[in-house]
Parts: structure tokens; sequence; C-alpha cells
């Protein structure tokens, strides 16, 4: 205190002080040397608790203490001694246990000889504004929270992802802070609320794991949402496993139904009167209390929010609810955004999809008439060939069998030879042309591989006990010209047999690899055999004469038309394998 005093008696002090102070909007109180009391003004007996000031006039400032718990006893005898003590916005209560935030100023009082005869102190009520201040900074964080977050959503557009970066930003220390947090969605169709994700740790072993890596770290809550995928560190933790499974029916009375129905958020605690189904909710997160917080967008009920602090048991308070409520509402616009970009996207596929099928069905539609055109062209050309060779033909075999070729017999026999071959290669052409009149349909390819081992073994006399057939015991359906397909395994077998020897043994087998149905012809038998038959069909694809030219080409193009290929490979065995790929039914030939 000031000097202005020290004239006058300690009695005459206390009065002018209670003159000047008695009614002041701040509280002034003068101690003795031992702390007792010996002057407060109204103020200063409504902070610390006392309905009058001649019933605090009765006690010791360390009496007290022990509510206010502002440091005084300690730096007690410092004030006497002549140093002054400070302390703003101090959180304290009472006598009466009344919460208050105070700001304290406390100087020595010294007496009539100048000496220090006690303490004089002020105290002023802040509670009010430190409240109002406390708010403001909490909406600043707030505001900050949600302003970092849509940041990190607009480059989310997965609803995944969209979901973890808002669960993160409610577990970040530096973003809400809960312990742990769930998020279930509605399923309109089914009645019932989903669960979808979950973050936070599952045990206080992970907590410390975790938020002591993060400590470490330093980040802010952008560089934290900006790199969310590493908060997947999670998932294998109690409480993200089986969120997925987790199916709540929103026609049972339970307090997530509760939250959407008022549309506002609500805390839950296990003291409180609650259903079963509410009982049994929260055995399930092993909690004793939650907040629940609805996700609305528009009066459209989207889900729930649920967070608690079960690791750290700190209190939930109504505030907190309400910044998680405000939280909620804005992740609500994000969400619908991804189920928006999600329709959109699957609605682009849709469209993709149609767009092959449709391109499929044109080039299919180019490629049955281009098959139709060259069938009709084969089968004019045939025809027009066919009488004359027959003509040139059986004049020469008149002319061997009746004897009169003479020198001309080997030139004779000659011209029979190349008119038969040529008659061969015209018989193929006019099989592939009626082939082509034939209709696509779906074909069951063990039968139509078995038919073309029957009809082949009926007409190839020779070497029948080389072949053998083992069909594919799964369905091996593809879609195509069944006609045109017999006449490709028809060509491949009698190709293979052209070739053969007679150590040589060849398997034909059936079976679906992928989403291919294949045929194969493989090789088995001695090394030399086996040698024998690569060197065949090295000679085949490599340099075939006119016969198995016209084969391969007829074959090769029938195979492409049906999206197939084929080709020669190494067996397990070591010997050629030649295969036959279709597309299996159902498939895209692109």
């Amino acid at each position: 205190m000031p000097d202005l005093y020290a004239s006058v008696s300690s009695l005459d002090r206390l009065n002018l002080l209670n003159g000047s102070f008695r009614d002041s909007s701040f509280g002034f109180f003068v101690t003795d040397e031992s702390g007792l009391l010996q002057y407060l003004n109204d103020e200063a007996a409504r902070i610390f608790g006392f309905d009058s000031i001649n019933e605090a006039l009765e006690y010791s400032i360390h009496d007290f203490e022990m509510n206010v718990n502002c440091g005084l006893s300690e730096v007690f005898d410092t004030i006497l001694k002549g140093k002054s003590y400070q302390k703003n916005e101090h959180r304290c209560t009472n006598r009466l246990g009344h919460y208050a935030v105070l700001n304290i100023s406390l100087s020595p009082f010294r007496g009539e000889a100048g000496g220090v005869s006690g303490i004089v102190g002020t105290i002023l009520d802040v509670t009010e504004s430190y409240r109002k201040k406390v708010m403001l900074e909490e909406a600043n964080h707030v505001l900050s929270v949600i302003s970092q977050v849509s940041e990190a959503l607009t480059s989310a557009a997965e609803l995944n992802d969209v979901l973890r970066i808002i669960l993160t930003g409610v577990t970040a220390n530096q973003g809400l802070g809960f312990n742990r947090a769930f998020l279930l969605l509605i399923n309109e169709k089914k009645n019932i609320l989903e669960g979808k994700i979950a973050i936070g740790p599952g045990s206080p072993d992970e907590a410390h794991e975790i938020w002591s890596n993060l400590a470490g770290r330093h980040r802010t809550l952008l560089e934290l949402l900006d790199d969310y995928r590493e908060s997947k560190r999670n998932s294998g933790s109690s409480v993200s496993s089986g969120i997925e499974e987790w199916k709540i029916p929103l026609d049972k009375a339970n307090f997530f139904v509760d939250a959407l129905e008022s549309g506002s958020g609500i805390i839950v605690d296990h003291s409180d009167e609650l259903s079963l189904e509410s009982v049994n909710i929260l055995n399930y997160l092993q909690t004793e209390s939650l907040a629940v917080v609805p996700i609305i967008s528009k009066d459209r009920k989207l889900g729930i929010i649920v967070a608690d602090n079960k690791i750290t048991g700190k209190q939930i308070t109504e505030t907190r609810v309400e910044l998680l409520q405000i939280f909620a509402n804005n992740s609500a616009t994000a969400i619908e955004h991804s189920r928006l970009y999600n329709k959109v996207l699957e609605r682009a596929r849709e469209l993709e999809k149609i767009n092959r099928q449709l391109a499929d069905s044109q080039e299919q539609v180019i490629r049955a008439e281009k098959m139709s055109v060259i069938g009709e062209l084969t089968s004019s050309i045939a025809h027009e060939l066919r009488n004359p060779l027959m003509v040139i033909g059986g004049f020469a075999n008149l002319m061997i069998s009746s004897g009169d070729a003479g020198d001309n017999a080997e030139y004779l026999n000659i011209i029979l030879s190349e008119t038969q071959r040529s008659e061969s290669v015209l018989h193929q052409v006019l099989d592939f042309s009626r082939a082509s009149r034939t209709s696509n349909r779906e074909i069951e390819f063990n039968t139509l591989a078995k038919d073309a081992y029957d009809y082949f073994r009926s007409k190839t006399k020779f070497k029948q006990n080389g072949f053998s057939l083992s069909l594919s015991e799964k369905s091996t359906k593809v879609w195509g010209n069944p006609d045109q397909l017999l006449h490709v395994l028809l060509q491949f077998m009698h190709l293979t047999a052209e070739g053969m020897t007679d150590e040589c043994k060849a398997k034909i087998a059936t079976f679906q690899k992928d989403r291919t149905v294949r045929l194969t012809i493989e090789f088995t038998g001695s090394r030399q055999a086996r040698d024998n038959a690569a060197k065949m069909y090295d000679r085949i694809f490599g340099s075939p004469n006119g016969t198995q030219r016209l084969s391969l080409i007829v074959a090769g193009e029938t195979i492409k038309y049906h999206g197939g290929n084929y080709g020669v490979e190494n067996s397990a065995g070591g010997g050629p394998t030649l295969y036959i790929e279709l597309p299996a039914l159902g498939v895209s030939k692109r």
C-alpha cells in the first residue's frame, strides 16, 4: 500500500479503508502479520464464501487457503518482508465449494511507524469474463478444426477416406481430443445403423504407444489429416475390428435412436436409466460414458458419431458435445458429396460397360457379316472350281484305267493326285461355308470337343490308338458358332494326326483356366517322339504346305472371330502342347 495512511493510527486506517473500499466492485482485505483478517469489504466476504463481514473476521487467511489454493501460505512470509505477489485467472473454489476464477494481488500492509504489520490484498472475480474467453477460444479452436478438416476433405472423394478424415479430426489431440470415435451410417433399405469405421486405441498400452509416437512428431492437425492414411495403424486394434459387422436396429429403443430422433447430441452414462438395447451397446463398447451426435444433412438423417474417453476417463461435458455436434453437422455435407461422387462414378462405370458392350456387339456384327460374305464367296468359288476339277480328274482316271496312258502314265498320275488334293481343299472350303450359315449361341465346349473327337476317330482309321480324350468335370460354356468351332477342332486334330509317328501319343483335354475355356493336344511318349512332334509343329506353323496353310488361315480367323487364341507351348512333361482358348461364357471378347 502507498504511504497515504502512514501518519494515522491502524484503527483510523482501517476506517479509512472501509470508507474507500466497502462498496468496491473488487474484493479488498487486510490481515495482521499472523494472517488473521482485520478488514474485508462485502465483495471479498462474498468471494471467500462468508455471509457477512463480521463472520469472516473470525478467520485467518490460512484457514481457507486449502480452498482458494493460490499459494498464499507459501508466499505469506515473503510478503511480510516487503515483496508483492500477483496471480491472474486463478481457478479455485471458495469455502462453500463455489467455483471461481480470480485475479489476486497481495502487498505488504505498513503500520504507523512504516513497518510491515500484515498484508493487504485485492481480489477480482473474473469468472464470467474467463468463461467467455474460454468459450471464444473453444469456438476459435473448433472453427480451426473444421477449417482444417474441410481442407483435407476437399482432396478426398471415396466414402471411406472421408469417414476416416472425420474421425481423425474427432480423436486427434489437435482436434476435438476424444480417446475413441465410431461412425455408423443408416442403411435405409434395412432400417439399421451399420458400423463403418472406428479410430482409437483399444487398450492403455496401445494408447501410450500411439500417443507417444504422435507427441514426438509435433504435427499440426492439417499435417495429420493430410497423412490420414497413417491412422490406419489402428485398423488392427480391438476398436476397429468387427466394426463393419456392427448392426443396430432402428426399430428398437436405444440412445442411438434417441439422438437421431431429437436431432441433437446427448451424453450417455451407465448410471442412467437405460433400455436393455442401450446397456448392450455400452457393454459392447466397454465404456461407462459416451457422447452421441446425429449426422444430419438438410433434414436427412445420415448416421451418428459416437465418441468417448475410455482410456483417460476424462469427463465428457455438454460443451464438448455441442462442439462435436457442430463438427458432425459440417461433416454431413462431405458425406453427402462423397455418396454423390460414388453414384456418379458407379454410373460412369455402367455407361463405360454399356459402351464396351455396344462396341463388342458392333464388332461382332461386322465379323459375322464378314464371315458370311467370305462363306458365300468361297462357296461360289468352290462350286465353280469343283466341276472342272471333277472332269479333269475323271478323264485322267479313265485314261489310266483303260490302259491307253502309254508314256503319259506318270503325268496322268500327277494330274489325278493334284486334282484329288484340290478337291480335298475345296471340301474344307465348303465345310467352312456351310458352318458360316449357323447362328451364334451358348455352347457346352465339352460336348463340342467330344463330338469333334468322335467324328475325327470315325473318319481317321489310322493311328486311332494314339489319341485319348479327357473332358473337364466342370461346365465349360462358351458363346459362338458351333459348326465353325467344330470345324476348327477337326482341322487341328487332322493337322496333328498328319505329323504323328507310331510311337507318339496325343492327349486331348478340356478345362477352364482363369476366364478362358481351353482345349489342349499334348504329346507324350519317348523323348524322340516328343522332339519329332515339336519339329512337326514348327513345320506346320512355320512353313506349312498349301493345304495346311489354308487350314490354319480358316481355323485361325474363326478363333479370332470368337475372341480366342491358339498356339503351341511346352507342357510340364517336356513335350509340345497345342492349345485353343476361348472366352468363357459371360466374359467380354475384349
